[in-house]
């Protein structure tokens, strides 16, 4: 049995990985998903949320239920997110998989991944609030290009649970020199027809090629993966786990 700490990305919250850990834990594992602070149960100021207030938040979970051999998985975003915990507590970690993530860079931030890859969508999204430089991407663009292959129930569905997103976290560089030093090992989950940046290949192999020597599984499937593909997200990863 293993423990799954599942991370979500921009936008969203822990409910967005419901039905992927109920086909987890139907497979016999444990699996956990929270609210990183700025939404849900963790409320903050878009002006007081910081890297380091995520990754400690999920460190806070994986202490406190005293988990060990766990699989961090980190979707989007939330790359950024389990690189730092897994840095915090490595002893604890039994495997990392960025979920079509963004991989930090070993100099510089994410942030300058976004800005290069920036659409005239992605840089209409964002918006001051709180003082704090968030963003909330427009609906139509959300449809077209993170979660086109769902029905437009499903799509209004996830639509009307995504909240605005604090943006200074992703200008705040992770030690990635010290991440790949651990050896910890590491996996990469592509989507077919990620089409958030335009183009696929600039998540896999753009993003993935900056992890060492990554095991890799293939979803045909949006951005969105946890919703559309829930259960062929679940089985990639059991199958990376034993990997």
């Amino acid at each position: 049995m293993d423990n799954f700490v599942l991370v979500h990305g921009a936008w969203h919250g822990a409910w967005c990985w419901a039905t992927v850990m109920a086909e987890l834990e139907r497979h016999g594992h444990r699996a956990f998903a929270m609210d990183l602070p700025g939404r849900g149960i963790g409320p903050l100021l878009h002006t007081k949320v910081t890297r380091e207030a995520w990754v400690d938040s999920v460190v806070r979970l994986i202490e406190d239920r005293d988990l060990k051999n766990v699989v961090l998985a980190g979707h989007s975003m939330g790359g950024l997110t389990i690189s730092g915990v897994a840095l915090k507590i490595p002893k604890r970690i039994k495997r990392v998989i960025y979920v079509t993530a963004l991989v930090p860079p070993e100099d510089g931030s994410v942030a300058d991944d976004i800005a290069a890859h920036m659409t005239p969508e992605i840089a209409a999204a964002l918006e001051q609030i709180d003082g704090g430089i968030s963003s909330m991407m427009p609906p139509d663009y959300f449809r077209s290009n993170f979660i086109q292959d769902a029905s437009r129930d499903l799509q209004d569905f996830v639509l009307a649970a995504l909240v605005p997103e604090a943006m200074l976290p992703a200008g705040e560089p992770v030690p990635m020199k010290e991440f790949h030093k651990l050896g910890l090992p590491v996996s990469y989950v592509t989507c077919e027809d990620d089409l958030v940046f335009g183009d696929p290949k600039k998540w896999h192999p753009g993003q993935s090629s900056r992890l060492r020597d990554p095991t890799t599984r293939s979803i045909k499937a949006s951005h969105e993966l946890m919703f559309t593909r829930p259960l062929e997200c679940a089985r990639a990863f059991v199958d990376l786990a034993r990997d």
